[in-house]
């Protein structure tokens, strides 16, 4: 295990000092942040969005943490769209009256988004259904 881990964090440094001719061609490619407060915890996004229209997503949102994986088409309008292949968690214990037990969690809607890009390192999407706005800011 420990050699499995020394050749992915070898392979990271790898890719991230490798030049970003990819993101050039796709503005999306990299590594963003973006926070919000919801439900009046505050929450981080951070999203890895890839040249190939693949994507993770995780949020931190007080002690909870999510996370998503999928795909994402970009459209001539103006939009992106995403579609989720997994997520985590897949259960949520539910506390009731006989006591406790796991229910399988809801698959995550995805979503649909206008963006814009501010610079090349900040792109802003308003969610098209729920409404709301998220700043991602590129970190790599």
């Amino acid at each position: 295990m420990p050699r499995f881990i020394l050749a992915s964090l070898a392979l990271a440094l790898v890719l991230a000092a490798a030049p970003r001719a990819g993101a050039a061609a796709q503005p999306f490619a990299g590594t963003w942040r973006a926070f919000a407060t919801t439900g009046g915890m505050q929450c981080r996004f951070d999203l890895v969005m890839t040249t190939t229209g693949n994507y993770i997503e995780t949020a931190h949102c007080g002690p909870y943490a999510t996370s998503q994986r999928g795909t994402y088409r970009v459209f001539a309008n103006g939009t992106l769209s995403r579609a989720v292949t997994a997520w985590s968690p897949t259960q949520a214990l539910v506390v009731d009256a006989g006591g406790s037990h796991l229910e399988p969690t809801t698959r995550p809607p995805g979503g649909s988004y206008r963006y814009t890009f501010t610079n090349s390192n900040t792109m802003v999407w308003r969610d098209l259904i729920m409404g709301g706005t998220l700043t991602f800011r590129r970190l790599a």
